[in-house]
């Protein structure tokens, strides 16, 4: 690396950096921070060539956010969805299926199966990072990728604080955070959440339980440790699968939340209706273990060993796709039973060294990481007949038998990784740096497929070496003023690993690159900040139909996305601030053949929204105990499938709070959806399926630090 940074240039002292900076990062102060997702170089946002956004547990309780669904779709520029099946998955710069998830730094194979809708209480923070991230993260992050960074313990600081809320639809939360030193060289941090909901959708109730304990140990000052363990269980009786458009002849109360296909619009008289048969059931229980040691080995030299092992459960068996038969006037409804036994654990060695190469500051970092996943699913798909879309008999679930069950597979896949990787940041100049990084991954994939009905089984598997690297550069035009400029490489698989067909298997992975310039500045003192970049992405060797045979699946489309973002956080006065973000994007297929031979070129990817804006004004009056808070989220139309017949137009929604700050606490009042939008923010499953967001609802909070 170092080969590929040092091109020659004039001496000068590096950049500075803050070495005692905060674990919380502190609302406005986001470019001095080092967020884990840019590296493991420990450069700070201001040195970094990309847009990273951090939404910090004050953040979180400022917005009332409360889930990480919630906690996403506050980070500039994403948008998320509760698709039960998928939860928590992203749109971010024209993609959905290219983007990481990170634990605590930590990512697995197939990530996107990892993630459930978390407590945000148990997280200090979230770090989005735009871009291809494969380098820092692995394969597959060619959109960006989104670390979950828990709370962890602290020397020196004894206290913690609690929440208490209540609120529509019989949801209420519990939670208690402490931290404790235990004398100058260690700390135990404890966190727990429960929550429940009755649901806004009929019959929809659900539980979930957080749990986090951490240890921290500095027996020296060049040796210390933290060892955690994080567990998270959710439990739906119901849960909602999604609201599927309907004639308008069949229709009773019509909206123009739907457009665009063909006479299917979207039905007010079915906004609470649930689908579902009733004694289905959707659970899940994760835990992870976590040990991460550090050793200053001389100065300027570190060493850092990350351990991590991962078990989840899930069960899932339930009515969840819908679709509108036109021929009966009823809702079709598909049967799916899964399980999940996912077991994953991984070695992340590395080394960092700061020192200096003919007098600039060079900074190297290089590793090696394994991992190994043993994933085991058992998955049966039926059917079951038309039902009435207003008053649904919904039946129960049938008995796992050929009758009931088209396909019934039991499925294992095992996937060992390795990687190398090394990043090197180097200062050419005071105001210059460059910094450049290579990751090569070798992925081995085995899949055994049994059918349950047959006794076949098949057995197949594949091997993957990609390599993936980035280039960038970052100027500093004064000290508070810095642009960049970054170009990277990236791979994505052509399917979830664990999930990978024996057709798909036979395919490369997908290869993209992307083009990024932008600008990060305090504008005044370190008050205001503003982000902006330009952007261009292109990801090839998507799965196509031969042109001229399209019965035959080859590689040969590609899917381009170009935009900008920007995002402000702006202290008006002492007691006004103003946090706005917007982005706009044009993403589209450019090669792209589909079953029949039909061509979705120049269409856009499901999901997608070509304009996303967010403003939060919050105003907290020097002599009163109160703070005001007011938002908006604009989402921007987008489509259901790559056919772009089903539309789902433009919404935007208004929430508003006012916080109490009394002897015995904070007490918020918080309103959500004040307009009382009737909007869906999702699609999946079927293209004719979406999600409708919640009606207008009230929480009263109370929360005490001590």
């Amino acid at each position: 690396m170092t080969i590929i940074l040092a091109l020659a240039a004039q001496a000068a002292a590096p950049l500075s950096v803050d070495t005692d900076r905060p674990a919380i990062i502190v609302t406005g102060r986001q470019l001095e921070a080092a967020p884990d997702v840019a590296g493991r170089l420990g450069l700070t946002n201001r040195e970094t060539p990309a847009i990273i956004d951090v939404v910090t547990q004050e953040d979180f309780q400022n917005q009332g956010v409360r889930s990480a669904i919630e906690a996403m779709n506050a980070a500039p520029g994403v948008t998320s969805g509760n698709l039960p099946g998928s939860i928590g998955s992203v749109s971010l710069r024209g993609f959905t299926r290219a983007v990481n998830y990170l634990h605590d730094g930590v990512r697995m194979a197939n990530s996107d199966v990892g993630v459930r809708d978390w407590d945000a209480w148990m997280f200090e923070r979230i770090e989005v990072i735009k871009g291809p991230a494969s380098v820092t993260s692995g394969d597959g992050a060619l959109a960006g990728a989104i670390n979950f960074v828990p709370r962890r313990p602290r020397l020196g600081a004894t206290g913690g604080e609690a929440l208490a809320s209540y609120g529509s639809f019989g949801t209420g939360r519990l939670a208690l955070d402490l931290n404790v030193p235990l004398g100058a060289a260690a700390a135990l941090r404890g966190d727990v959440a429960v929550s429940r909901s009755s649901g806004w959708i009929d019959d929809t109730d659900s539980r979930t339980l957080a749990a986090s304990g951490s240890v921290f140990l500095q027996p020296t000052a060049r040796w210390s440790m933290t060892l955690s363990a994080d567990w998270f269980q959710d439990d739906f009786d119901t849960a909602y699968f999604g609201t599927p458009v309907v004639s308008r002849a069949v229709a009773r109360d019509p909206s123009n939340a739907v457009g665009g296909s063909a006479g299917l619009v979207l039905d007010r008289a079915m906004r609470r209706v649930n689908f579902d048969v009733t004694d289905a059931n959707l659970g899940s229980d994760t835990l992870w273990l976590r040990a991460r040691g550090t050793f200053q080995a001389a100065d300027g030299v570190q060493v850092v060993s990350d351990s991590s092992f991962y078990d989840s459960h899930r069960d899932y068996r339930d009515a969840d796709e819908y679709g509108f038969n036109a021929a009966t006037g009823g809702i079709d409804r598909g049967l799916t039973a899964i399980t999940h036994d996912h077991r994953f654990w991984n070695q992340r060695l590395h080394l960092a060294v700061d020192r200096p190469i003919a007098g600039l500051r060079n900074r190297v970092t290089i590793g090696a990481e394994f991992g190994h996943t043993d994933f085991f699913t058992t998955r049966r798909f039926g059917s079951t007949p038309s039902i009435d879309p207003f008053r649904p008999v919904r039946g129960t679930f049938p008995a796992d038998t050929p009758a009931s069950f088209a396909t019934r597979q039991d499925v294992t896949a095992d996937v060992d990784q390795l990687a190398v990787f090394a990043e090197e940041a180097l200062n050419l100049s005071d105001a210059w740096l460059l910094v450049g990084g290579l990751r090569y991954d070798h992925v081995a994939l085995n899949r055994r497929v049994a059918t349950v009905t047959t006794g076949a089984v098949q057995r197949y598997g594949r091997r993957y070496d990609p390599l993936s690297w980035r280039v960038g550069s970052v100027y500093s035009l004064t000290p508070a003023t810095q642009v960049f400029a970054q170009y990277t490489r990236a791979v994505t698989p052509v399917g979830g690993l664990l999930f990978l067909s024996a057709a798909n298997a036979a395919f490369d992975q997908t290869t993209g690159r992307s083009y990024e310039v932008g600008i990060k500045t305090s504008l005044v003192g370190g008050g205001v900040e503003l982000t902006a970049s330009l952007f261009d992405i292109r990801q090839d060797d998507i799965i196509t139909r031969d042109p001229t045979n399209p019965a035959l699946s080859v590689q040969g489309g590609d899917l381009r996305s170009r935009g900008g973002e920007v995002s402000l956080s702006l202290p008006v006065t002492r007691a006004l601030r103003v946090a706005a973000s917007g982005t706009l994007l044009d993403a589209a297929y450019g090669t792209l053949v589909e079953a029949g031979g039909v061509s979705r070129a120049g269409n856009r990817p499901p999901n997608v929204p070509e304009r996303v804006a967010d403003l939060v004004v919050t105003y907290a009056p020097a002599m009163l105990p109160v703070t005001l808070t007011a938002s908006a989220r604009h989402n921007g139309d987008f489509y259901t499938s790559n056919a772009n017949t089903v539309r789902v137009n433009a919404y935007t929604t208004f929430d508003a709070a006012i916080a109490w700050r009394a002897s015995f606490g904070t007490v918020t009042l918080r309103g959500r959806n004040l307009s009382d939008a009737f909007y869906a923010d999702w699609s999946g499953y079927a293209a004719g399926l979406v999600f409708v967001g919640a009606p207008r609802s009230v929480e009263l909070s109370l929360t005490r630090r001590f």
